[in-house]
């Protein structure tokens, strides 16, 4: 099994939100971020030879279904209890920032994490940790996350004033 995650944004519930090819957050404001995790072995991403030729525009070829199935973390007695650790690294180890997700009570597939206004993750790649259980599964995500600094763009040559917090 390859697990990945989809970042979700608009989140209204496990019914209403949209898929993204990413997050954007802004440093210095309060984000919650969430996201779905997928089984990349299963699903409509693997049976693409069977898939019609003639067809235009299948669910195949959109976001929303062309990466597997949801996985829906913690069923089953031997995978309890469920926790999942996202890490959003630097390459400046005092700003790696590690956040335990919350899992949705109503869809055990969507995770969230929540970065307070006083942290700015890095931008770029984000490392998954699953725990179910004694079973540990590490995946990535590349590029997941893109961070606006609207104090500093960076533009005159100076590094954007990152934070980071601990306790995470």
């Amino acid at each position: 099994m390859r697990l990945t995650a989809k970042s979700l944004i608009n989140y209204n519930s496990v019914n209403s939100f949209s898929y993204a090819n990413q997050w954007t957050v802004r440093s210095g404001d309060n984000n919650i971020l969430y996201f779905q995790l997928i089984d990349s072995d299963q699903g409509p991403y693997n049976v693409i030879a069977n898939q019609n030729p003639n067809s235009y525009g299948s669910p195949i070829n959109s976001l929303s279904s062309s990466s597997g199935m949801r996985y829906i973390a913690g069923v089953g007695s031997s995978n309890q209890p469920a926790s999942l650790l996202v890490t959003f690294p630097s390459i400046d180890n005092d700003k790696v920032l590690a956040i335990n997700a919350v899992q949705d009570p109503n869809d055990g597939s969507i995770w969230s994490v929540s970065i307070p206004s006083t942290v700015t993750p890095s931008g770029g790649n984000v490392i998954f940790k699953l725990t179910e259980g004694t079973n540990i599964k590490s995946f990535s995500v590349l590029n997941l996350i893109a961070v606006e600094y609207p104090q500093n763009d960076g533009s005159d040559g100076t590094l954007p004033n990152r934070t980071c917090g601990d306790g995470f």
